[in-house]
């Protein structure tokens, strides 16, 4: 009897810890939580979900849980009652705003709007005067006031000059230059034009689409490659009263941005770029001495960026203008006075500050942060002035993880993952969404420790070791190099390459050891970790991928002769120069949608680390693989998408020509004839680690071949 009861009860089902399993990806795991809307009341978040529910591609529904976390059901929440005039120009009770393409005042006392421009024609970008006397405001590329007084509108701008007009500003940059964006100052007293000029003609590169509705093989244009001509900007600022302009140029060639004007219309600031990426200036603009001033230079040798840049605003009162630096190592933010131009640190330190935001109700910055550890984030607020911060959530370091604050400004829901576990929605501390299937979470998904690998130059390389509880020396080892090189990997969370976490649970349980490196030129160490490629990808990169490998065998105890390599976009690139330039060291790697030769690739993304290449041919000969072909020894697999829009297919098939000519063995070629740069198809990932797993197997790992005594 007791046996009969015990056949009854049905074993728990073991998750398939197998590559087809695994690339099953999001119809595991789902999509996180997304979205998050508070009720106008605060007693309601609403958001988007894609629980894991067995489909393929799991659809976004939408949600509403209470207040307290409690509640969780399909539905919405009643948004809060927008009008036309919430974002209108606001002074006193008055109210200029745009509705149907007519320009309106709303009296906020009577509760009534009056619609001044009565016209077929479209208008727009109505700014109300500090002194709430004129309505400046935008039709086609060129501005008109209206005086609330008179009731009259009268003509700001004109394209040509006219002597027998009395239009005050004809709007003319120089040849070639073309009126872009205008924004009146709110004083009222001045307008800003930006200015462009075209880089010239360019051509884009091409991607051959072979399946087709049309059976005919069909082009589609991507973008101009690294050292095509690029635009130019410039802002004229006028005086409105005189028509006298005051020109913003870039020291040497480079862009102009949009004019941010303060509150009471006194100053406008503005950030602007060196073309070669050494420089972004911010300027400032004193309406009253029609004078500009270079209030701020972040400057680098290599070329200025991280999660700040671009950052700007000024406070409620006028006082200041907020921006983030990397002046200091790390991105930080700070003030200064546009008069004095003295500045100071608002939130400074060795660690990474973003999405700044202003909180004028509570007066307040809120933004998150990583002090404290490199591998965590968190939600903080500070008073405009800077001083004592305050930790108002925990976050996490994943593209999943996001927040919202209720409207009382108080309550914060967060959407952070773990390690192990994708990210979920939290309210008032409670896990509300569950979004991975039940057969996903039991499985034995580990949170893999964080390690520090040394390097040759003395620096500590964040890593994220995976290692089998069987694990026995002499073992196979693989190094994962994360692709995009400006992005964060290693981190307690959720990460972007979720099909990969879980594909290094099957090598696990093959008796594989992988190590995951955060690698020179990656996201979250501030800006010497971010450069420190300049001029040569695939050098310092590189080297810590290598001395990671050195770690798998000095202190894991892997064997020297059992090492692979793989990764994808920038983690191919990598591993073609480790196979190429280090082949001593892995007997095998698979390098997926690569990048064959920097020189074919976009130029926002590469001349900043290499130049141009007419520039700097030097830099580009070291840092592409399509050079080094000749040095593979191991065994090479090559996985590219055929319709990749970002890293072209015919980066791959170049490097397989050089292949080919130089008689190299041991070597294979997967092209996927429907797949993007990020694969989409559920079979085709599978196809490709399948592939993947296959090469580590017959040459590292359980199926190599030994050689006899």
């Amino acid at each position: 009897m007791l046996f009969l009861l015990a056949t009854l009860v049905a074993e728990p089902v073991k998750f398939p810890m197998t590559v087809e399993s695994v690339m099953r990806g999001v119809a595991l795991v789902g999509h996180a939580p997304r979205g998050l809307v508070w009720s106008e009341d605060g007693t309601q978040l609403g958001f988007q979900w894609a629980k894991a529910d067995g489909s393929k591609f799991p659809a976004y529904k939408s949600y509403v849980v209470n207040e307290d976390g409690t509640g969780l059901k399909e539905g919405r929440v009643t948004p809060k009652k927008t009008e036309p005039w919430d974002s209108g120009s606001k002074v006193g009770y008055q109210i200029a705003y745009e509705s149907g393409g007519d320009i309106f005042i709303r009296d906020t006392f009577a509760k009534s709007s009056e619609n001044i421009t009565k016209s077929s024609d479209a208008f727009g970008r109505p700014t109300l005067t500090t002194d709430a006397q004129s309505v400046i405001f935008q039709r086609d590329q060129d501005l008109f006031r209206y005086s609330l007084a008179t009731k009259k509108t009268e003509r700001l701008t004109q394209a040509k000059a006219d002597p027998t007009s009395a239009v005050p500003i004809t709007l003319t940059g120089p040849t070639s230059y073309s009126v872009g964006v205008l924004s009146a100052s709110p004083s009222g007293t001045h307008l800003a034009a930006l200015m462009f000029k075209g880089g010239g003609s360019s051509r884009n590169a091409q991607v051959a689409r072979f399946i087709t509705s049309s059976g005919y093989v069909e082009l589609s244009g991507t973008y101009p490659r690294v050292g095509n001509p690029q635009s130019h900007s410039m802002a004229k600022i006028y005086s409105i009263k005189t028509g006298k302009a005051v020109d913003i140029e870039t020291p040497r060639p480079g862009s102009v941005g949009q004019i941010d004007w303060a509150p009471d219309g006194k100053h406008g600031a503005m950030w602007s770029y060196s073309e070669d990426h050494k420089d972004a200036w911010l300027y400032g603009f004193n309406t009253e001495t029609e004078k500009i001033t270079m209030l701020w230079d972040e400057h680098d040798d290599a070329w200025v960026g991280g999660p700040g840049l671009g950052t700007i605003g000024w406070l409620p009162d006028s006082s200041a203008i907020y921006f983030e630096s990397e002046n200091s190592g790390f991105a930080n933010l700070m003030e200064i006075d546009p008069e004095t131009t003295k500045s100071i640190p608002i939130v400074s330190g060795p660690f990474e500050v973003s999405n700044v935001q202003l909180d004028k109700d509570h007066e307040r910055f809120t933004f998150v942060s990583s002090e404290g550890s490199p591998y965590e984030r968190h939600v903080d607020s500070v008073s405009l002035k800077g001083g004592t911060k305050t930790k108002l959530a925990d976050l996490s370091a994943d593209e999943d993880a996001t927040y919202a604050f209720s409207p009382d400004g108080f309550r914060v829901a967060v959407v952070r993952s773990r390690a192990n576990r994708p990210a979920e929605l939290y309210v008032k501390g409670v896990q509300v969404t569950t979004t991975p299937s039940a057969e996903w979470l039991s499985a034995p998904w580990i949170d893999p420790p964080i390690i520090n690998v040394p390097s040759r130059d003395g620096k500590q390389i964040p890593a994220k070791l995976f290692q089998p509880k069987n694990w026995r020396k002499g073992g196979p080892a693989v190094v994962f190099v994360h692709g995009a090189g400006y992005l964060q990997n290693v981190y307690d969370g959720w990460s972007h390459y979720f099909r990969e976490y879980m594909f290094h649970h099957v090598l696990m349980e093959n008796g594989y050891a992988v190590l995951d490196v955060d690698y020179r030129a990656s996201a979250g160490y501030g800006k010497a970790w971010r450069t420190a490629i300049y001029r040569h990808m695939g050098g310092k990169d590189l080297d810590d991928v290598v001395d990671g490998a050195n770690y798998l065998v000095k202190t894991v105890g892997a064997a020297p002769d059992r090492l692979g390599v793989y990764g994808g976009s920038y983690g191919g690139f990598i591993t073609f120069m480790a196979m190429f330039t280090a082949p001593d060291v892995f007997k095998a790697g698979a390098a997926l949608r690569p990048v064959g030769d920097w020189a074919n690739y976009h130029h926002d993304y590469t001349s900043p680390i290499l130049n141009t290449p007419k520039e700097d041919p030097e830099a580009y000969k070291l840092s592409s693989p399509i050079n080094f072909v000749d040095g593979l020894k191991g065994h090479l697999l090559i996985c590219h998408g055929m319709v990749d829009v970002n890293v072209q297919f015919q980066d791959s098939i170049r490097v397989v020509q050089k292949l080919i000519e130089l008689g190299k063995k041991n070597w294979e070629v997967a092209p996927y004839p429907v797949e993007d740069h990020a694969f989409v198809q559920p079979e085709s990932w599978t196809d490709e680690y399948r592939r993947i797993f296959g090469l580590f197997e017959r040459t590292i790992g359980n199926k190599r071949q030994v050689p006899g005594p």
